[in-house]
């Protein structure tokens, strides 16, 4: 019974589905923010692990996990879910997350959507992978379904939690009672990350598809760095190659054209335009369908 009043009391103090959407799409955006500011630097892993082994890693997901825990540590929410005054509390007690849960949490809010990002960069690529590969991309579609269900079973009030990871952790989304104990500089400088929060809203526009159409037909076609040997394109021709364009892919930043498999290979060797040198990864990459 007590467990039962506590349930209830906590799907009183929880709020709208709409204002955890919002905070998780927050989330979301920071760290592919990251990775186009990370890329534009030139900043990423880069060294000798073992032999011919070589690590080549993007630092986005290791600093996005230090910023998710460090807000999981000191105010007991993610960093979205602390923009919109949320916190996770458990759901039977209510009582604040345990060291364990803010290290799972930070984990599985930083994980989950860099291994789907980059399955689903790799299915776009048309390469073979592996079935290990395939059974994750399903299993995805499976936790996608599940959420699903969870939010409209939290939406009618039949669920204390909207997603099943919050449920596996025993965990709910609330209104602080009181508000986080914490000293000046740490609440100053938590206050300033939440500024940047309008930044990564900023980023996520600039490099939305709609807008990129938009500023498309205003952007100049960037000249061709000048190199020592330097070859005249000609049209039709893949730079890299320099043979007949097969498969024609544009590069959204520069505005070359490649074949697939040549933009491909070469940007698995370095992330950038190969003609520019500007700062590209696979998700800049524009098919091109002739009709």
């Amino acid at each position: 019974m007590a467990e039962a009043a506590n349930v209830r009391q906590n799907l009183q103090n929880v709020p709208s589905i709409f204002e955890i959407s919002a905070a998780e799409t927050l989330d979301n955006l920071i760290y592919p923010a990251l990775s186009k500011v990370f890329d534009y630097f030139g900043l990423r892993l880069d060294f000798k692990l073992w032999g011919n082994l070589r690590v080549r890693e993007e630092l986005s997901p290791v600093v996005t996990w230090i910023l998710q825990y460090l807000y999981l540590r000191k105010r007991a929410s993610s960093f979205g879910e602390s923009f919109y005054g949320l916190q996770r509390t458990a759901t039977a007690t209510g009582e604040l997350l345990t060291r364990h849960q803010q290290f799972t949490s930070a984990t599985l809010l930083t994980l989950l959507p860099y291994l789907e990002r980059r399955l689903r960069a790799r299915s776009a690529q048309h390469e073979d992978t592996y079935a290990w590969e395939q059974h994750l991309i399903k299993m995805f579609h499976v936790y996608n379904a599940s959420k699903a269900v969870h939010t409209f079973l939290y939406l009618i009030k039949y669920a204390a939690s909207h997603s099943p990871l919050f449920r596996a952790l025993h965990l709910t989304l609330r209104y602080p009672s009181v508000p986080p104990e914490e000293d000046k500089w740490t609440y100053i400088f938590l206050k300033m990350l939440e500024v940047v929060a309008f930044f990564l809203q900023f980023i996520q526009w600039w490099y939305s598809n709609d807008q990129r159409r938009k500023v498309g037909g205003t952007l100049q076609n960037p000249e061709a760095l000048c190199t020592e040997e330097k070859q005249t394109l000609k049209s039709g021709e893949c730079p890299v190659c320099l043979m007949q364009l097969q498969t024609p892919t544009a590069c959204a930043v520069s505005g070359y054209v490649y074949c697939w498999k040549c933009i491909v290979s070469h940007l698995k060797r370095e992330p950038s335009c190969p003609v520019t040198k500007y700062p590209i990864s696979i998700d800049d990459l524009v098919r091109i369908y002739e009709t």
